[in-house]
């Protein structure tokens, strides 16, 4: 004997239905959400005018290599908000003022510019923002920017540094 059930629940009542929708669903929402990220914020790591940014690189070098012509070296040390540079060249006049530039690796709303003064003995002292967790790229300038000394602070540990020409 063979018994024909009927089923008389409406379709959204039923079991199958939502469980088949509920991963495109869920696709969906984590779709928008993925949109939602990148839209709210800019990647301060890309570049919109390469060319622009190549011919920078350029002069870069020529400064590095007019320091590395000169013999320049200096040694940057950061204790919390203050910075001292040791830099004892006779290309380097006690007058002059350099400009130290600390730029944060990945995030650039961190980057910090400080206006260094002779404080005697072939020592610059300025004072800055203490810096955050990260690697930190750090750039001696002349006022002038004839030239210019580079090195990189890999951890906060690290608070001495001997700034060289790049090369």
């Amino acid at each position: 004997m063979y018994v024909e059930v009927e089923d008389t629940k409406p379709w959204y009542k039923q079991f199958w239905p939502w469980a088949l929708m509920v991963m495109p669903a869920t696709a969906v929402v984590a779709g928008l959400y993925t949109y939602s990220l990148a839209a709210s914020g800019s990647s301060g790591l890309v570049v919109d005018d390469y060319y622009k940014a190549g011919k920078a690189i350029n002069r870069s070098m020529e400064k590095s290599q007019k320091a590395a012509a000169l013999g320049l070296h200096a040694n940057l040390a950061v204790n919390d908000s203050a910075v001292r540079i040791l830099l004892d060249h006779v290309a380097v006049q006690p007058e002059q003022t350099l400009t130290l530039s600390l730029y944060h690796a990945t995030i650039p709303g961190r980057d910090q510019t400080v206006t260094l003064t002779h404080s005697g003995a072939g020592m610059w002292s300025g004072q800055i923002q203490p810096l955050s967790a990260g690697k930190w790229f750090a750039h001696l300038l002349p006022v002038d920017q004839s030239w210019r000394l580079e090195g990189v602070i890999p951890t906060l540990e690290i608070v001495t540094l001997e700034l060289q020409p790049a090369m």
